[in-house]
């Protein structure tokens, strides 16, 4: 459904290492995006996260079997998208915005749905899967317009 000029919509597009939240300024149907928040934290690969190598066990069968080791790295990125959705939630119980177009990888959707609260969730509209951290941001400024004025 088309937006009026005054309805507040914003952008999240966020992946496991990078997010960016947008404001737009323009109308439905020529957007102009403004960046409101942009996060890059440099998330170290495993090998520098894990402090040493796999645990054992004794197993009567065999002698010892390893444990699987934990991925640090993916632990951090499932951090991540949870403080990028804990900043959306707070902005939400503020009223910052009407609406929020989500895009995101399938793997970043399913790290952040748990943790949407209910005032968020009534104001996504729609979830789209797709990885759009590194577009510039007059494509984004399209994909939007096609959201917003279908």
């Amino acid at each position: 459904m088309p937006l009026s000029k005054k309805q507040n919509v914003w952008v999240a597009a966020f992946d496991g290492g990078k997010a960016l939240i947008y404001r737009n300024d323009g109308t439905p149907k020529t957007p102009k995006l403004k960046k409101v928040l942009a996060l890059d934290p440099e998330i170290p690969p495993d090998r520098e996260l894990s402090a040493d190598k796999p645990g054992r066990y004794p197993d009567p069968s065999k002698g010892f079997s390893a444990v699987e080791n934990t991925d640090r790295h993916a632990l951090e990125k499932a951090r991540f998208i949870e403080g990028v959705v804990e900043k959306l939630n707070a902005r939400a119980a503020k009223g910052a915005f009407a609406r929020l177009v989500v895009f995101a990888p399938a793997p970043a959707l399913g790290a952040a749905r748990p943790h949407y609260s209910a005032a968020l969730k009534a104001l996504i509209d729609p979830e789209i899967e797709a990885d759009v951290t590194s577009e510039p941001v007059k494509k984004l400024e399209k994909r939007l317009s096609d959201i917003l004025m279908p």
